[in-house]
């Protein structure tokens, strides 16, 4: 999870950490024995879950912004207030595999109670790198850049901060060493040679702003 606060626009998440709902009832949330029992949530330590996180912010949450909807992305969404929107890639609730057959009760779980989730109409990227990309805000400060395919909505965020540009990757690459080596992660890829793809962009992309700070889905 990562925080972005802008001086007009307020609070906003990039992803959603954890949910204290999860951490201490995950039955709750749909979070059956074998979910729970594949997602290794009995080691689980949580420092800090989203709900208290928030009240310590003492702002209210504007908007949730995703990278994807796998689970641990979404694990905190119980704790975002009702009515927060929140956004995602196109046609990122649509799609089937195995994989969404097994977790999609939990993923309906977590998502319950939320305000449908509104999906980024991206426009064409003018320079014909990636498969789309908005203005956020409409003023330069944080664009969401469609890269599928870990998942067919797969989203990254690039934002202007004090410090330079940030690009927020989420699972398009999820470890330094991925990073390093131009190495796509593994079975939880929709469509690895396709994100393998999406992820060279992405370098390429650094490339050209060697400046740019990378934060990646797993790993600072």
């Amino acid at each position: 999870m990562f925080a972005l606060r802008h001086p007009t626009r307020g609070l906003w998440l990039v992803d959603t950490g954890v949910a204290k709902e999860l951490r201490d009832h995950p039955s709750d949330v749909g979070f059956g024995w074998l979910v729970a029992r594949a997602a290794h949530l009995d080691k689980l330590t949580v420092r800090n879950a989203l709900g208290p996180w928030l009240t310590q912010q003492g702002v209210p949450l504007a908007d949730v912004l995703l990278t994807h909807l796998h689970i641990d992305h979404i694990s905190g969404v119980p704790d975002v207030p009702r009515s927060t929107p929140i956004y995602a890639g196109p046609n990122e609730t649509k799609a089937r595999s195995a994989q969404n057959l097994v977790l999609s009760g939990s993923i309906d779980g977590l998502l319950e109670g939320q305000t449908p989730l509104s999906q980024w109409q991206f426009a064409a990227d003018t320079d014909g790198k990636f498969s789309g990309i908005l203005d956020v805000f409409g003023h330069a400060t944080v664009f969401a850049v469609h890269v599928p395919d870990h998942t067919a909505g797969s989203t990254v965020y690039v934002v202007r901060t004090p410090q330079g540009a940030v690009l927020l990757t989420g699972d398009t690459c999820h470890t330094r060493w991925g990073w390093e080596n131009g190495v796509e992660p593994g079975d939880y890829t929709d469509d690895r040679p396709a994100n393998a793809l999406q992820l060279s962009k992405l370098k390429e992309l650094v490339a050209r702003h060697p400046r740019m700070i990378v934060r990646l889905g797993h790993q600072l």
